[in-house]
């Protein structure tokens, strides 16, 4: 079997069909944190400098988390399970669920999932759907995991997507670096699912476009 990897023109950013999504910006994942995430620092600093930059050319931003309500673990006397509240990592409430701050501005959309993958596990299709988008821009965390499956899913449904290469980091696992696991996944995704960019070249391509209406 040869090799076949996905070879395309550049996609189409325009802001009237394309959105900047942030999956995951969440305290719980980064340096030390519940999940460790040694990059998400500038992971973080460089997704929010590519909102900034969409959002003054008229573009819209979906910001996802995966987050829990005690609700989400009834027992069976239809009350939430108190050792599941008093325990699991990413309840409400706790700032591992929390978005980092600054990232998340009045006009963008929040979103929720229960799972690694905002399209096996939220609604982000039917957004997508109802306001046209079909192109993604994203960054998040981590790269292997949630921002991985989603955008394996978004590409999978038609969607076009490009992963901001510098808006996401990994964690390591089972002796692969972080940053070994963050470059795996992102080769990985450009073999057959989509295409990369900097932020500062996505950044740039923002400031140079038309603004549109939101």
């Amino acid at each position: 079997m040869g090799n076949n990897p996905r070879v395309e023109e550049p996609y189409d950013l325009s802001p009237d069909h394309t959105v900047l999504l942030g999956v995951d910006f969440q305290q719980g994942f980064g340096d030390g944190a519940w999940e460790h995430t040694p990059d998400a620092p500038e992971a973080v600093a460089n997704f929010q400098k590519a909102a900034a930059g969409w959002r003054s050319a008229g573009g819209r931003v979906v910001m996802c988390r995966e987050i829990y309500y005690p609700s989400d673990y009834p027992g069976p006397d239809g009350e939430p399970i108190a050792e599941v509240v008093a325990h699991h990592p990413l309840m409400a409430g706790r700032d591992n669920a929390e978005f980092y701050p600054g990232l998340v501005e009045p006009e963008d959309l929040v979103i929720r999932k229960t799972g690694f993958s905002a399209v096996a596990n939220g609604n982000l299709l039917e957004v997508l759907d109802e306001h046209g988008w079909d192109t993604v821009v994203m960054g998040g965390l981590t790269t292997p995991i949630c921002v991985g499956t989603t955008s394996d899913g978004l590409s999978m449904a038609g969607i076009k997507v490009v992963i901001l290469e510098d808006a996401c980091a990994s964690q390591p696992f089972d002796g692969v670096s972080a940053q070994d696991a963050h470059a795996y996944a992102l080769a990985r995704f450009r073999y057959q699912f989509g295409q990369t960019m900097t932020t500062e070249r996505f950044s740039e391509y923002a400031a140079g476009v038309p603004s549109v209406s939101q």
